[in-house]
């Protein structure tokens, strides 16, 4: 491996003494296994950073810049390897979706965003080549690293309730509170004899309105008094909030509940509690499904998806091939054709329309007939059927996700280590 390694360097080396004549030397600034990183490379980094806007509190050509650019392409370089390694492929369906996406973003249609890459260069499609080439090296990049960090990272069950019931005791917290409030106001260059005194008035207000007064009526001699007034009569807040803004021992328990006084930066606040809105539990229908997808695109229609997607369904019914089977090899879902269109468990709202008519009188193995959403056409395989609280589920795939992002970043650094380890790195001075 070092030989050929060796003889590489030195054929590039040649290379780069032929090209110094016109002054085009393209060094090479690292050799990761039997890849090279050319300094090329490293300017196309630097150049797009700079064309990006980036506000950079380093010079865009400094030697720690640079640096961090080579130590990027090498693990960009290592996952390409492993890619190629594991047969990962990208198809043209894939490219065109990456495309759509870019269009969408930049506020134009594919096809102008398509026309624009190919008219960049009249003279030749070398920045049309580079572009989507830089898009499949993306792709692959980041399907390798699912995969592997899917490989990698294992979530229980223990780990899932140990945080959830830390999110579920902070439940509280999220509730919503309709309040009504008086203010007497108290500036900053009033004594402290002046101040005392609102606080005084405050507090016998308070002590008046908690032994029964109607909160209305003072109110309304509030109005009339030219000391006291009202800025906002009604409005809600989130139980968090109300401790953030005024005391953080506050307790709000019940309704026509009376809360202060509060000293604030101008003056004092006295607070009614008109009403308490708490995440109440929910029940919905969920199903665990695996599914087959046909997408309607530029060279395939709507109708066309449609009279694929039930000649699909017809040959499963028939017995010609199996709901796996279609999945693995005519699925245009790539994301989930590799596990058998595993989409997990859903709800009518992973599609914003009723879907529980559709899968309520499924059975369990059975497939249903297609099923037109926003993402095309659909056979849907049900494994499984529950009744779960919407505000539950929730909050349990947040301390799903809670996890996950924090294995991530851990098994991510890992991966890469590994990589490194195993691999032939030299960078070149």
């Amino acid at each position: 491996m070092k030989v050929c390694i060796f003889i590489i360097f030195y054929i590039f080396t040649g290379i780069s003494y032929v090209l110094a004549k016109d002054n085009q030397i393209d060094n090479i600034v690292a050799i990761v296994n039997d890849q090279i990183i050319l300094s090329s490379d490293v300017d196309k980094v630097l150049l797009l950073l700079q064309k990006a806007g980036k506000n950079f509190k380093i010079p865009l050509h400094s030697n720690f810049l640079k640096e961090k650019v080579i130590q990027k392409l090498i693990v960009d370089s290592l996952i390409l390897q492993e890619a190629h390694r594991m047969n990962i492929t990208i198809n043209e369906q894939q490219i065109n979706t990456v495309i759509k996406n870019i269009a969408l973003k930049k506020n134009i249609s594919f096809d102008q965003l398509k026309n624009d890459i190919l008219l960049h260069d009249l003279k030749s499609r070398f920045h049309h080549d580079n572009y989507i080439n830089n898009i499949k090296k993306l792709l692959k990049i980041k399907m390798t690293s699912d995969y592997e960090l899917h490989n990698r990272i294992h979530i229980s069950e223990q780990e899932v309730n140990l945080v959830l019931n830390k999110l579920l005791k902070n439940k509280k917290q999220s509730q919503k509170i309709s309040l009504s409030y008086i203010f007497l106001p108290s500036l900053k260059k009033d004594s402290e004899i002046v101040i005392s005194k609102r606080k005084r008035i405050a507090e016998n207000m308070v002590k008046k309105l908690q032994q029964g007064y109607d909160f209305e009526k003072l109110f309304l001699e509030c109005k009339k008094n030219k000391s006291v007034f009202l800025e906002k009569k009604i409005f809600w807040m989130r139980y968090s909030d109300i401790q953030k803004n005024f005391s953080d021992v506050v307790n709000v328990f019940k309704k026509g509940q009376i809360l202060g006084p509060f000293l604030k930066n101008k003056g004092f606040y006295i607070l009614k509690v008109n009403d308490i809105v708490n995440n109440e539990e929910e029940i919905i229908n969920e199903f665990y499904v695996q599914h087959c997808l046909i997408k309607p695109s530029l060279i395939l229609t709507d109708e066309e998806s449609k009279k694929n997607i039930f000649n699909i369904y017809k040959n499963i019914k028939k017995g010609m091939y199996s709901f796996d089977n279609a999945v693995k090899k005519l699925s245009h879902d790539f994301h989930t054709s590799n596990k058998h269109g595993d989409l997990g468990w859903i709800s009518k709202e992973f599609f914003s329309s009723n879907i529980d008519k559709e899968f309520l009188f499924l059975n369990r193995n059975q497939i249903s007939k297609p099923i037109r959403s926003p993402f095309g056409w659909h056979i849907f395989k049900l494994l499984d059927k529950r009744q779960t609280d919407k505000f539950y589920n929730f909050q349990k795939q947040k301390a799903y996700n809670i996890l996950l992002n924090q294995k991530m970043i851990l098994e991510k650094q890992n991966w890469i280590n590994d990589l490194k380890n195993n691999a032939y790195i030299k960078i070149i001075r």
